[in-house]
């Protein structure tokens, strides 16, 4: 059975006590706009002593200057960290980077000898990169020339023939560039009301259409739950999930358990 990956933020790090590590092993610290980089630092060697692999974001419109990069990435670096994920981030940018190559172009990861730099991807597009597609495989490129590994870390997707499409897409086009090099893990909501889900697509840049469209009658239905399996059975192709418990973690674990 193929261990999957969890999102969370820093305070939701104690919560992780609870999980099995037969069904996680990866666990990503999302670096929300608004936070510090030293939450995201605790949170990480928190992850790493519970026995977890700890993937913490590093998002370039999140960051002040390549000052502060560095600091950050010294103090990953210094808590054992070895995987992470390199992403724009949302919202506008706080400092002087706002993408993610910005970030590639300081040299600061090589300085610090990540072993793997993750990607992000966006089966149903990103609202603030029409071309993210094309991106993606300029930052797999870029990764393959620095002698990284990576995997690409999808955002949550609802859109299951889309996202199918874009799997197959993606897989052809990162297997030119070095073959089975690049793993695809799809972003997945954990149980939650489908009200939460339609807010946390506006706050992530997810389409609330394709959440609207299988739940017509939103208003007699706020209150009953997506089941995560509904989307995973129709997937094919991807590599591993990614898992996104917007209903929170206990039901997360207890929707596992009784999968």
């Amino acid at each position: 059975m193929k261990k999957n990956s969890l999102e969370i933020i820093p305070k939701q790090s104690d919560r992780i006590k609870t999980l099995s590590k037969e069904l996680f092993n990866e666990i990503y610290i999302a670096y929300i706009p608004g936070d510090s980089f030293n939450n995201i630092v605790q949170a990480s060697k928190f992850v790493i002593d519970q026995g977890f692999i700890s993937v913490p974001h590093i998002p370039a419109r999140n960051i002040l200057d390549e000052y502060q990069l560095d600091l950050y990435l010294s103090n990953l670096a210094s808590i054992g960290v070895k995987k992470i994920l390199v992403l724009g981030g949302s919202g506008n940018k706080k400092g002087i980077f706002e993408k993610t190559f910005d970030l590639y172009e300081t040299g600061l990861f090589s300085k610090y000898k990540f072993e793997q730099i993750n990607i992000a991807g966006h089966p149903e597009g990103n609202p603030q990169d029409e071309n993210s597609d094309v991106n993606l495989l300029k930052k797999c490129e870029w990764v393959v020339e620095n002698r990284f590994k990576s995997a690409i870390i999808t955002q949550w997707t609802f859109d299951i023939s889309k996202t199918n499409q874009w799997i197959k897409k993606i897989k052809q086009e990162t297997n030119s560039i070095h073959k089975n090099n690049f793993d695809i893990n799809i972003g997945v909501a954990g149980p939650a009301k489908i009200t939460t889900l339609i807010n946390y697509a506006k706050i992530c840049g997810v389409s609330a259409t394709s959440i609207i469209a299988r739940n017509k009658n939103i208003g007699l239905r706020k209150l009953i739950k997506h089941d995560p399996k509904i989307i995973i059975d129709g997937l094919v192709g991807y590599d591993n999930l990614h898992f996104f418990p917007f209903g929170g973690i206990k039901e997360l674990i207890k929707w596992k358990n009784e999968v």
